[in-house]
């Protein structure tokens, strides 16, 4: 693909995924993803970083974290964040136009399926099977997220695409390219690393035996270990317990299954069905069959490595076998509409029937909730200082992301989650117990770290946990002006209380919150 076709081809596909996202209600101003408002503050973090002239790293860190509580590079790579800093140090995009920014990213793995069909000979059946792509639930509930699944599916289909480059003509750069979009690929977020298993797949597939008696692959096999290695040991130590689930077989039969699972909803039957006979047909045809032979590389590796790793049972983690599944069913299409006659009018209606599926769930999609973070955080910044915020992931996050950006650098506000100070939990957050069990005990950590506000986040009207009914009778007790917003969108409400007294805040307080002991110290 030239690369002015290719920019056009992602300008195209871009703007269709934003349409899609926008028709079916998924581009908001709040950020209720349990992890969006996490990877925007991340961003927002090395841009503010980048804007103060790089200073130490670790300082700068800590005093954003105490000011916006979602920073979680170190549980994430910082890859992809690095991509957008310097435009979000020059724009500093609000979550609005961050999710349309991400809406369009999410179109380009699209690109994969045009740049497998334009290798075969058709690139106007490979423009509309990316289209069609763009059209599942799961490539547009992703579109409707500010999350990395898409930008990981993107880099693991390039560098599949560069690894078949570098096996079919072995040189330096292509191996040295290959090996810098593997090294990325987990750099942006973990289950990239899957990227490691398609080689290995392919050469299975292609017995290309030979091909593993070649130095260069394995000195740029060890210099992506060497790039990837220094993160991961960093992150592991940080996040050491954080798997959800133990390996074993148990998992990994659990794991194929939810991925399998994710695959047919989105795909359909008939889809499955076509994906199939795409890779028998396409093993027959001479043209077909190394694009055909990755594509199987990639669905394996997914499904292998998600099977392998202990990670979330998420069906967006099966995005990065979405490109080439597509592409499957596309070469089942087009190797039936090369056989002309009445083979034509039956490969348009496999192509219609195939997108049935799809399209109905498309249709049932549920418009995405918003809580209408900007006018609450709004209303904070009247008001600034140490505000406590309750909710669930989601809706504290929402408004920690919102605060973030309104903020602007200047440190005007303290967003602390009541989680951290008015509830406890014991290694990797079992064991719930209340620091503050009263209303009083309650107040009493309030005042002593000068908290001006609380917004309590009730999603579908009911309070996330124990504390957050206490922190609503504290709030109600006459102390506060107490404010109620319903979602803009979506059933659920949020309670805006404003210190009626002015009250100083105590930031050098917030750094105990990290330590439950600390804070029940503190209430006593």
């Amino acid at each position: 693909m030239r690369y002015a076709g290719a920019v056009g081809a992602a300008m195209l596909l871009g703007l269709a995924s934003l349409a899609l996202a926008w028709m079916t209600g998924g581009i908001t101003g709040s950020f209720l993803g349990p992890d969006e408002s996490a990877h925007y503050v991340n961003t927002l973090f090395l841009a503010d970083w980048l804007r103060a002239g790089l200073p130490s790293p670790m300082t700068f860190a800590r005093d954003f974290y105490a000011h916006y509580p979602k920073l979680s590079i170190g549980h994430w790579p910082p890859g992809w964040y690095a991509l957008w800093a310097p435009l979000f140090a020059l724009a500093w995009p609000s979550p609005f136009a961050a999710a349309i920014l991400s809406a369009v990213v999410a179109g380009w793995p699209a690109l994969l399926v045009l740049w497998a069909m334009r290798r075969m000979g058709a690139p106007r059946i490979g423009l509309a099977a990316a289209l069609a792509m763009l059209a599942s639930p799961l490539a547009v509930d992703s579109a409707r997220s500010f999350l990395l699944d898409q930008p990981v599916a993107l880099v693991v289909g390039l560098g599949a695409i560069a690894w078949l480059r570098a096996a079919e003509a072995p040189g330096w750069r292509r191996f040295a390219l290959f090996g810098a979009l593997a090294a990325f690929a987990p750099l942006v977020k973990g289950n990239g690393a899957l990227i490691a298993l398609v080689p290995a797949v392919e050469i299975l597939l292609a017995r290309r035996w030979a091909i593993l008696r070649d130095r260069r692959l394995w000195v740029v096999a060890v210099a992506t270990l060497l790039v990837v290695a220094p993160w991961y040991a960093v992150s592991f130590r940080i996040s050491a317990g954080g798997f959800n689930y133990a390996p074993g077989l148990a998992y990994a039969w659990l794991a194929l299954s939810t991925n399998v699972a994710a695959l047919v909803e989105d795909l359909g039957w008939v889809g499955i069905a076509l994906m199939v006979a795409g890779a028998v047909l396409g093993w027959r045809a001479k043209g077909a069959r190394p694009v055909v032979r990755l594509a199987l590389a990639v669905i394996v590796a997914t499904l292998a490595f998600q099977s392998i790793v202990p990670v979330a049972l998420d069906p967006r983690y099966v995005l990065p076998a979405l490109p080439w599944a597509v592409t499957l069913i596309a070469t089942a299409i087009l190797l039936v509409w090369r056989r002309g006659g009445m083979a034509r009018p039956l490969a348009v209606v496999l192509a219609l029937t195939a997108l049935v599926s799809p399209v109905t769930a498309l249709v049932h999609l549920a418009p995405k909730r918003d809580m209408g973070a900007p006018a609450i955080v709004a209303t904070m910044r009247a008001a600034p200082g140490i505000w406590m915020v309750d909710g669930r992931a989601g809706g504290e996050g929402a408004i920690i992301a919102e605060a973030a950006y309104q903020d602007r650098g200047r440190r005007s506000l303290w967003a602390v989650r009541s989680s951290q100070w008015l509830s406890g939990s014991d290694f990797m957050g079992r064991g719930y117990h209340l620091i503050a069990r009263t209303p009083e005990e309650a107040a009493a950590i309030l005042d002593r770290i000068g908290v001006a506000g609380a917004v309590i986040v009730r999603d579908r009207h009911r309070e996330a946990y124990p504390h957050s009914a206490v922190l609503l009778r504290t709030v109600t007790g006459g102390a506060y002006r107490v404010m109620q917003r319903r979602f803009d969108q979506g059933d659920g409400d949020v309670i805006v209380a404003i210190r009626r007294s002015p009250i100083t805040p105590h930031p050098e307080a917030l750094g105990q919150a990290d330590i439950s002991r600390n804070v029940k110290a503190m209430a006593r």
